[in-house]
């Protein structure tokens, strides 16, 4: 396949500015407080408590994410200047990761980009607002593995390759499925080179791939907790199905996956580009994008729909590993696909939902404020509010922080768990009684709460 000089391109499809448009949106979600998301108010705390990362289930990532957030504390004014540090940090694994696809796709491989940009930007992108899942960098992650294959697995990527295997390791049993992709694809690709030394490296990767998903594969079942056991069992997957699939802006991947499908299918037949057709489907993934992401409401199942960004990866990696296939059998020139759609899409779905965030935090401050007690309850927000991402047993931990650090009021989500159990729960997991003024937490020792939770003033 021809080499495309970055001259013969159109600017606007380079992969600098696909890169620099995500990195916008990643430092405005950072600065919109997008770490703060459900369970990220809860890390961010627990971290502040301990004076230690939070590190659940082995996610022992976590530890180079929050750690500077504990270097950072003394100088700062409030907790929420350490939240945007740790949105920054939480951002460079995703960045990274595209950087590398980009560089590694260069030249003659440089049309394979388009499915790295999906793949990193796009699958994942209706729960990437939930900044600390660490399946989701996981899966971004997972892209780099997968065009280091397509590269043909060059010895001088092997230790970016290595460092995206460490770090996937360490985030989400979801590297398992990940490493198998990477062993399967280059174990085909071994199929269509015929020079033996070329079919001898694609052979030696797959088989190191797949003894890490083995690896990872035992890890998870004979160490998961009972957090993993019960998310990995089948009744909750169908129980978040509905509200991942169905109550997210996963309906404006639709169009795009569509569109993915047909520009493979008309590549594979050397049939010409329908650019009606694109920029049909492009218009419609644009239009439900930003519908979705800027009414409050809109992304709310958002959380819930983090587990199945694989499910959508799967054909983009499938896709991707075919038309790599053709590169590697000779083929003809495989078309040139545009970075800047995909790139704008994920930077306006990305900042309208960290907007959109900011907003109810500051609606929820507000309310907070103009509560007469020092206990808000869930069913005291207003609708918009309510049926937003606030509802979650994360927005106690939130409402502390937002506060800065000497907080005056709480707001507790479960009003039924705390008449019955006469605890604050900052988490499920985590209950601490009422008498406990302090809730453990020294900057926490001001708030003034009621012996009874359900006392009103």
């Amino acid at each position: 396949m021809p080499a495309l000089p970055l001259s013969k391109k159109a600017w606007a499809d380079s992969g600098l500015l696909a890169w620099s448009l995500a990195a916008a949106a990643f430092v405005v979600a950072a600065f919109c407080l997008a770490s703060l998301t459900w369970d990220g108010s809860y890390y961010l705390l627990q971290t502040l408590q301990d004076g230690a990362p939070m590190v659940p289930h082995r996610r022992w990532v976590n530890w180079a994410l929050l750690q500077p957030v504990l270097w950072a504390r003394p100088m700062a004014s409030a907790p929420v200047e350490l939240a945007v540090i740790h949105g920054l940090m939480c951002s460079l694994l995703p960045l990274l990761s595209l950087a590398a696809c980009l560089l590694m796709l260069r030249g003659e491989y440089a049309r394979l980009r388009f499915w790295a940009v999906l793949g990193i930007l796009l699958a994942p992108l209706p729960g990437q607002i939930l900044l600390v899942g660490e399946v989701t960098p996981a899966l971004q992650l997972g892209w780099v593995c997968l065009a280091f294959v397509w590269r043909g697995c060059p010895l001088r990527w092997a230790v970016v390759v290595a460092f995206a295997a460490f770090a996937m390791w360490g985030l989400h049993p979801v590297a398992a499925p990940l490493f198998f992709y990477a062993a399967a694809t280059s174990a085909a690709l071994g199929f269509a080179v015929a020079e033996r030394r070329t079919r001898r490296r694609f052979w030696t990767w797959a088989a190191l791939f797949g003894i890490a998903s083995l690896a990872k594969t035992a890890e998870t079942l004979l160490l998961a907790s009972d957090y993993e056991r019960a998310n990995l069992h089948g009744n909750a997957w169908v129980s978040e199905c509905a509200t991942g699939l169905l109550m997210t802006p996963f309906a404006a991947l639709v169009p795009v996956l569509i569109e993915a499908v047909c520009s493979f299918r008309d590549s594979a037949c050397d049939a010409p580009h329908n650019s009606r057709r694109s920029t049909l489907l492009w218009s419609a993934a644009f239009a439900l994008g930003i519908a979705y992401t800027v009414y409050p409401g809109g992304w709310t199942g958002s959380l819930c729909y983090r587990k199945f960004g694989i499910f959508f990866a799967t054909p983009l990696a499938f896709m991707a590993g075919a038309e790599a296939w053709r590169r590697w059998r000779g083929g003809d020139s495989l078309p040139a696909r545009s970075l800047l759609r995909p790139a704008l899409l994920f930077a306006l779905m990305l900042g309208g939902m960290s907007f959109s965030w900011k907003f109810l935090c500051g609606s929820l401050m507000e309310h907070l404020a103009a509560h007469r007690s020092p206990v808000q309850m869930q069913t005291e927000l207003p609708r918009l509010e309510r049926d937003s991402a606030l509802n979650h047993w994360s927005t106690t931990s939130l409402s502390l922080i937002l506060q800065g650090w000497n907080p005056e009021k709480v707001h507790v989500w479960d009003r039924e768990r705390q008449q019955a159990n006469r605890c604050l729960c900052i988490c499920p997991e985590d209950a601490c009684r009422w008498e406990d003024k302090a809730f453990k937490l020294s900057w926490l020792a001001k708030l003034a709460l009621p012996d009874d939770p359900m006392d009103k003033p």
